[in-house]
Formats: C-alpha cells, structure tokens, sequence
C-alpha cells in the first residue's frame, strides 16, 4: 500500500523515515514513528516494505492522516558496500526515502539503518554545500556535557585543516541553534592543552583556527569532554568514533557493573534507576541522533540498535533540524568564512 502525496499539506514538516533501516526495523522504527506523532505536529512517512508496514500496523492505535506509507524494495545493510548498494538497490528504503528530499516531497528523513549508506546516498542524491569536500556527523556527545557538539564522530577517517574549519563552522551553528549560545567556543581536540601539542593535522589547523573570527579557545583534552569547556570540539573521524564507541561500552559496562555490585545493597527500583542513569549519561550519541553536516538536506541518522524511544527522538531532532532552518543557517555561515 503506497500513498499518494500530492495532496499531502506543505504546511507542516513532511518526514521521510526509513522504515527497514536499523537492528530491530521494521518493528521499532514504526513504533518510534507512532510514539513521535503523539506529540508532534508532522506528517511521517514510513518508507519500506509496504506489505510489512502494514502488517505491523494493522490493529495498532494511530493517526492514519499523521503516518502514511511510501512503498520502497529492499535494504541497505550493514555489510553491504556503501556505493555498490546505492547501485544494486535502487529502490532501497534509504534512497526513496533521501529522494523524497529531492523531489520536494519530504524536507527531512530519518533513518538508523547504516551510516555509509545514507550518507553516501545523501551526498550523491542532494549535493554537498558549495566549497565542502567531505560532510561529517556529530553532535552531544556524553550527557555530563549537554553543551558540547562534537565533530566529526566516523565519517572522515582521514582530515585535511580546512576540513576541520569547516566542520567548526557547521558545529557552531549547531551550538547556536539547539543549544542556544550565541557565540559558542571552539576547541580542537588534542593531546596537549597547549600550542604546538598534537600531530601535524592539529597543529596546522590551529594556526588556521588561530588566524579565524572563531572564538577559538585553543586546544582542549579528552578530560575537558565533560566540563562544557567548548561548546563545539572538532577532530578526525578516526579519533572521534573511537572514542565514541569507548564511551558506549563504558556506560554498557558501568550499568551491568553497578547491578551486579549494589544489587544486595539498594532496593531493586532504586538501583534501576541508578544504573540507567550513568547508561544513559555515557549513552548520549544513542540517545540523541544527528544530522549529516555539510548535505544539503535534512539527513538524520541514529544508532543501528535504536529502541522506539530512541527513533523518536531522531524524528523530533529532525522536526527541529527543519523549524530552525538549520540548512539555510550552515549555507550562509560558510559563505561568510569562505568569502
């Protein structure tokens, strides 16, 4: 079952959701569609099997005028090779989804299916903006530092110092935007606070960052990650996924750790709570998804083994991607530093 959108209203965000991507599609992808539409003015759309879709929807409680089906063949997976997929699947969930964009009949997607895929769907289907290179992810990354955006987390294993320039261009937009500082602080991640600690890609950009209209506060470490002392922390995707995925096993550790040791100590409601709580303050990548930097889209993706509650979020962080125009915002400030 397919939907016609010409008579969908452009008054409110139009949402394009990859049903089939993520560790537990179709299932909790609809179930975070449906969570989301309870609290949100937008008009979804699951993209995918429509045959599944419906099944799974048959008999649930929702909004038939709020969550629609755009019919897609296929999925990209996490082994498939990013471009080669894109090639083979042409009618895979992610690309109908992405061309919704381009066809002027969504104004953002969803997905946590894999990362490469989308991103390089993106970047080919949409276009990167004009003097980029590369696009990169990033956003919040641990919860002790909701202020902090860090860029980029995976997508550029090797930099250049203009690239990083750019992402902190982007990133404090981002701050500006969703994090509601006017001027935010930007740090390059290092080994050393100070001047001419770091290998040679950090130590070239921060001459460049030095020479900017950044409010550029130097180097900053990986203990400074948790106090809020930038607000926009850029690095190669190298470093930046490593350490995102040490902190999510931290927090995957901490939480079977604390039930193990205090479960003879505090009540069990008690403990859970606990527990919970230092997951998700190391968990907060999972928790929050971001956008792709750089599209000229509104692409945003979240952990491959996202719950509902965590494909809400995405959906709300996308509705909140289109309210504050973060494209228009990113094009004009790169305009300004590339002038």
């Amino acid at each position: 079952m397919g939907t016609d959108l010409s008579n969908i209203s452009n008054r409110v965000p139009r949402i394009a959701i990859d049903a089939m991507g993520g560790d537990f599609a179709p299932e909790s992808i609809i179930d975070g569609a449906i969570e989301a539409s309870l609290n949100l003015e937008a008009q979804l759309f699951l993209v995918g099997d429509s045959g599944e879709i419906s099944r799974y929807l048959n008999g649930r409680d929702y909004d038939e005028r709020r969550i629609r089906i755009v019919d897609a063949k296929g999925r990209v997976g996490e082994t498939d090779h990013p471009i080669m997929a894109l090639k083979k699947k042409p009618d895979a969930s992610i690309v109908v989804a992405i061309n919704m964009i381009k066809q002027h009949k969504a104004d953002a997607v969803v997905s946590m299916g894999p990362t490469g895929a989308s991103m390089a769907c993106a970047s080919l289907t949409l276009g990167l903006f004009e003097g980029l290179e590369r696009p990169c992810v990033g956003g919040p990354f641990v919860g002790l530092s909701p202020n902090t955006a860090i860029l980029d987390l995976g997508s550029n294993i090797d930099c250049r110092p203009h690239q990083l320039f750019n992402f902190a261009v982007m990133g404090c937009v981002y701050a500006r935007k969703f994090f509601g500082i006017d001027n935010p602080k930007v740090g390059i991640l290092s080994v050393g606070a100070e001047e001419g600690k770091g290998n040679k890609l950090v130590r070239e950009a921060f001459q460049m960052f030095k020479e900017s209209n950044l409010n550029f506060i130097g180097n900053v470490e990986g203990m400074d990650l948790l106090s809020d002392k930038a607000n926009v922390v850029v690095c190669d995707g190298f470093v930046g996924n490593i350490l995102l995925k040490f902190t999510e096993a931290m927090g995957d550790s901490l939480y079977g750790f604390l039930k193990n040791r205090l479960s003879t100590k505090m009540d069990e409601n008690e403990l859970e709570d606990l527990a919970t709580t230092i997951w998700q303050l190391t968990n907060q990548s999972r928790m929050s998804s971001g956008p792709f930097f750089g599209v000229r889209g509104n692409v945003v993706v979240g952990h491959g083994s996202a719950k509902y509650e965590e494909v809400a979020a995405a959906i709300f962080t996308a509705n909140r991607c289109i309210e504050v125009d973060l494209l228009d915002s990113i094009s004009r400030e790169l305009d300004v530093f590339q002038s």
